[in-house]
């Protein structure tokens, strides 16, 4: 029987992957339409009792000066959206945790993407693009109003709830001692099981004939401390009991340097593409399973994705924009610039710094309007030095921040 008849008979969903473009890195950037561009509009970057109440050791968002502490005003980070939408961008608008504020993002932002998660040959959108996606740590569910998230979140046309999981497990399922956990400052897998199950306590109380019932979806890490096939096959067998919707896995980067024993080599990443091959075709499964671009490239071919899956098209058709404190940059006697945000090529390194997102706010009447400003040098670079070999993976974030440490 050959794999794809094994798989059809097995009933598992295609494995999904991150869809961020396909143009040949030979095309100049400049050549590029908005129209083929995506954004990550990164409205609050904050960390902590106000946000996701965490302080992951590993966090971007905190490793990262280039991008930590930043945040927008929700309704201007909407007028943005929107703006950049018009002139044919696809912004997807980012928070730290989307259940803060009581929960605003949610109603100025409803039925939003973090991420364009795709499947199979055709670049299908997968069933988690069918409605918002919430993102948090989960955190806010433990609070007293916990209902009252969900249902803001549902009546603003969000169906799905994406948590990363922070849990080992050991021979018999059971998670480790969060104390063993070695990341630090994170939201452990023993208070995800607490989340889970209230999210399905009140989708057992919907009116199942006019609300669909919130899907959960979880995000994974995977470095030294659950790498292997034995980690992937437990894995799938605990959440098999949970009833959730993806499993998505991503790989640990240590983007800040402060955790440098965690993150797979380049041949451990090729084995784990071959192990989840080996899981997909020969578990059967009640969930769907995704895998981050941020895997890179090396052993990639054995998951028969598109050929462009795996080289990720950051700084040329994605890009980050993180806000910035105003900068008047030009006033005539119609209206004033000012630069209030920056835009990064990686979307988790935040670097290198390739434009600016510019305010033009009319002296006299009308509203602000929003544009972006590149650097086509800075972009044409870094598209240099996937071409000539100096960056060789897919996801070049790991080689790029090795330059820059080196030059430190």
């Amino acid at each position: 029987m050959d794999i794809r008849n094994r798989i059809d008979k097995i009933g598992n969903e295609p494995i999904s992957y991150d869809e961020h473009g396909d143009i040949p890195f030979e095309l100049p950037f400049r050549q590029i339409e908005a129209k083929d561009i995506s954004l990550y509009l990164q409205l609050d970057t904050t960390v902590g009792k106000k946000t996701c109440r965490q302080a992951c050791a590993h966090c971007f968002y905190i490793n990262q000066p280039e991008a930590a502490n930043r945040s927008i005003d929700l309704l201007e980070g909407r007028r943005i959206m929107d703006d950049l939408g018009n002139q044919g961008y696809r912004v997807f608008p980012m928070i730290s945790d989307s259940f803060s504020a009581n929960g605003a993002f949610l109603r100025l932002f409803g039925n939003t993407h973090n991420r364009d998660f795709h499947q199979e040959h055709d670049c299908k959108p997968t069933k988690t693009m069918q409605r918002g996606d919430m993102w948090t740590s989960g955190a806010p569910l433990l609070d007293a109003n916990w209902k009252d998230y969900l249902w803001t979140g549902i009546e603003n046309g969000f169906g799905n709830v994406t948590i990363t999981f922070h849990g080992v497990l050991d021979e018999n399922l059971t998670l480790m001692p969060a104390r063993t956990y070695p990341i630090k400052g994170v939201f452990h897998g023993q208070d995800c099981e607490r989340v889970m199950s209230r999210i399905h306590e009140f989708n057992a109380e919907l009116d199942a004939a006019s609300r669909q019932p919130l899907n959960i979806n979880l995000g994974v890490t995977i470095g030294k401390h659950n790498y292997g096939r034995e980690h992937l096959i437990r894995y799938v067998q605990y959440f098999s009991k949970w009833r959730i919707s993806v499993l998505r896995f991503n790989t640990f980067h240590d983007h800040g340097w402060r955790l440098p024993h965690l993150p797979l080599t380049r041949d451990e990443i090729a084995q784990w593409y071959r192990d989840l091959k080996w899981v997909h075709e020969n578990l059967p499964l009640d969930f769907q399973l995704g895998v981050d671009e941020d895997f890179g490239s090396n052993g990639i071919g054995v998951m028969d994705f598109p050929p462009h899956v795996g080289w990720c098209r950051a700084g040329r058709q994605l890009f980050a924009i993180v806000p910035d404190t105003p900068e008047e940059i030009g006033v005539s006697e119609f209206s004033r610039k000012e630069k209030i945000g920056s835009i990064a090529a990686c979307v988790d390194a935040f670097k290198p710094i390739v434009g600016k997102l510019v305010r033009e706010t009319p002296l006299r009447f009308g509203a602000p309007r929003y544009h972006l400003e590149f650097f086509y040098d800075v972009i044409d670079e870094l598209t240099g030095k996937r071409l000539n070999g100096s960056y060789q993976d897919g996801c070049f974030a790991a080689e790029m921040l090795q330059e820059q440490k080196d030059k430190l």
